[in-house]
């Protein structure tokens, strides 16, 4: 007989059932406080990822950051997505010769494709990309950082009316040499930098004379015209945009078969330690002396003695410095004279080192041309003609550093 009126079994069910219900609403009491808290988290990161960006953005407006891409030899540049093709040759636009000279009309590379070979970004450096046996720059520039550039030289020719501007862009390797394929599908990320140099050519908003050497580049596409292992253009590519600024400004080129060709082997360029491929695929150095009398001054640092020496430094060696064979390098100031020529006729560059190989056969046609590196010359441009009677100036940059608002800002409008 039990001792009481009270049912075990029930006791114990009852005691289970309390005890699942506290168990039960701990659970739910934890659900909710996890979501709560993985609430918060997500607001404070939310809030946090604001802040930065919001960070980051500013210091780009004050810096200049991301208006262009940096220098030929900085890394981990902004790579852009490619936004259009070039486009096929305007009627009208050639000559007799079929040399199509128009400013504003870019023809499309007939580049060599195999439809199927792929490379590799470099390991080193997330803006080079390796392509058979080449190290490719990859180019980052956007409208704006093109629309600055221009705006920058406008501002030139609209304080110095009197003088003839002109402005060279010079395109890269990578346009001329990587398939456009690899940037379709997404394998390389890069801007098409004929939609870069026409935008510069736009945008001028004085009397600013483009000149367009990327089709007369395109035209000899399959020839020697830039380096595998180095940023640089060849002396051959140089020569092919002299021909185009000749035939833009009404001036007959130099004959190139009239000159006499030397060479530097063995030429390892800035881009060679990217890639074991690319060192095993070292350059020549090719330049051509030419069939009259020259002699140069040069300005080795600035606020030095003018120097007598010559337009070439044909003792350059083999190896790492052979682009330096061209006017000796970067310098402040240099001045070629065609010891020949009596033409009264004068002309400034303003340059970064792709004008190296460019700027001598300039001597063909001017009595004098007058080199300015404004990376390391100081001084007032519009007082130096001036001072020189020079009535003519041009501007040749490449496009990587025409995109990089560092660069225009330090040197081209340091000068102005």
């Amino acid at each position: 007989m039990p001792y009481d009126n009270f049912d075990d079994t029930r006791r114990a069910s009852e005691a289970l059932r309390r005890s699942r219900a506290a168990a039960k609403a701990k659970k739910e009491r934890r659900k909710k406080l996890l979501i709560r808290r993985t609430i918060i988290v997500v607001v404070c990161a939310l809030i946090l990822f604001t802040a930065i960006f919001l960070v980051v953005q500013l210091i780009k407006l004050i810096f200049g950051i991301g208006k262009g891409s940096e220098s030929s030899k900085e890394d981990n540049r902004k790579i852009y997505t490619v936004s259009a093709e070039t486009e096929p040759p305007a009627e009208g636009s050639t000559d007799a010769a079929g040399n199509i000279d128009d400013a504003h009309t870019f023809v499309t590379p007939n580049i060599k494709d195999d439809k199927t070979s792929t490379g590799h970004y470099s390991a080193s450096n997330g803006g080079v990309y390796i392509y058979n046996n080449m190290a490719l720059e990859l180019f980052g520039g956007s409208d704006s950082s093109a629309e600055y550039y221009a705006q920058t030289i406008s501002e030139f020719k609209k304080n110095a009316p009197e003088y003839t501007v002109y402005n060279m862009v010079v395109p890269n390797h990578t346009e001329f040499a990587l398939p456009r394929r690899l940037i379709d599908d997404g394998t390389v990320s890069t801007n098409v930098q004929a939609d870069s140099i026409k935008k510069i050519y736009e945008s001028y908003t004085e009397d600013v004379k483009p000149i367009n050497c990327y089709n007369n580049l395109a035209q000899h596409i399959d020839e020697y015209i830039y380096f595998n292992t180095d940023h640089h253009w060849s002396g051959l590519g140089a020569f092919y945009a002299y021909e185009a600024f000749c035939r833009q400004t009404g001036q007959e080129p130099l004959d190139l078969s009239a000159c006499t060709e030397k060479t530097i082997p063995d030429f390892e360029g800035t881009l060679a330690s990217y890639d074991e491929s690319v060192m095993n695929n070292l350059d020549t150095v090719h330049f051509w002396t030419f069939p009259y009398a020259t002699h140069a001054e040069r300005m080795s640092e600035m606020g030095a003695e003018m120097e007598q020496t010559s337009i070439y430094y044909e003792d350059e060696p083999s190896g790492t410095l052979s682009y330096g064979v061209f006017i000796w390098g970067d310098s402040p100031l240099f001045i070629e004279y065609n010891d020949e020529l009596q033409n009264g006729k004068k002309i400034a560059v303003i340059k970064e080192s792709y004008g190296n190989s460019f700027v001598p056969y300039l001597s063909n046609n001017y009595q004098e041309v007058h080199v300015i590196d404004p990376r390391h010359w100081q001084g007032n441009l519009k007082s130096y003609m001036q001072d020189h009677d020079i009535d003519e100036v041009l501007f040749i940059n490449n496009v990587m550093s025409a995109n990089t608002a560092a660069f225009v800002d330090d040197y081209i409008r340091s000068i102005y």
